[in-house]
C-alpha cells in the first residue's frame, strides 16, 4: 500500500509540473543502517534543516544526486538522505552516484576502496560494530562474498554488507 501511495504521489508531481528530481531514477530504496530513523534534509548537507524523520525499514523513491546524498521523495515530501542509509536490496548497498552538482566535499569518496571480496579465512569473517577485534559482531560474512569498503585505518576497513555497516580486518579483504 505504501509503495502505491508513493508512486501515486510521484505521478501527481509529474502531472502538475511540480519541481522534480534532476538525477537518474534509482528506484524504490529502503532505509537501512540506522537504529530508529534517518533525517530527510532540505538540502544535501548534514547541517541542512530537517524535513522529516523516516523510520528504519521504510521505503523512499530515490534519485542520484552525489556520492554522499540521494534526492528522495517520501509521501510527497522532498529532500536529501545520506546514501549510506539507503539500500536497493542488493549486497552492494552503498553505491556511488556521481551525477548531480553537490558542492560538499565527500571525504568518504577519497577513501573508497570499491567492492572487495572476503578472502584469507576458512568460512567467514566478522563485520564488527566498531574497529576493534573486541567489538561485537554485526554479522558473519561468508568467504567469497563482496563488501563495499572504505579505508579506515591500517588494520580495519569500514564496510557495508547487505544493508549493514561495520568494520572488517583489512587482511581479510582483497
Amino acid at each position: 500500500m505504501k509503495k502505491i501511495v508513493a508512486l501515486l504521489m510521484i505521478a501527481v508531481l509529474m502531472l502538475t509540473g511540480t519541481a522534480f528530481a534532476k538525477g537518474n531514477y534509482l528506484g524504490t530504496m529502503t532505509v537501512v543502517n540506522c537504529e530508529k530513523w534517518v533525517t530527510l534534509r532540505e538540502k544535501p548537507s548534514t547541517h541542512a534543516d530537517t524535513v522529516t524523520r523516516i523510520p528504519c525499514g521504510e521505503s523512499v523513491e530515490a534519485y542520484s544526486y552525489s556520492g554522499r546524498f540521494a534526492e528522495c521523495y517520501y509521501y510527497g515530501l522532498h529532500g536529501y538522505i545520506l546514501t549510506k542509509y539507503l539500500s536497493d536490496g542488493n549486497s552492494r548497498d552503498y553505491q556511488r552516484y556521481e551525477y548531480g552538482d553537490s558542492t560538499e566535499q565527500n571525504a568518504d569518496y577519497d577513501n573508497f576502496l570499491g567492492s572487495m571480496r572476503v578472502v584469507n579465512c576458512k568460512k567467514w569473517v566478522s563485520l564488527r560494530s566498531s574497529p576493534s577485534t573486541k567489538a561485537s559482531t554485526v554479522v558473519r560474512i561468508p568467504l567469497g562474498e563482496y563488501v563495499e569498503a572504505y579505508k579506515y585505518n591500517k588494520k580495519f576497513a569500514e564496510c557495508y554488507y547487505n544493508g549493514m555497516h561495520g568494520y572488517v580486518l583489512n587482511k581479510y579483504l582483497k
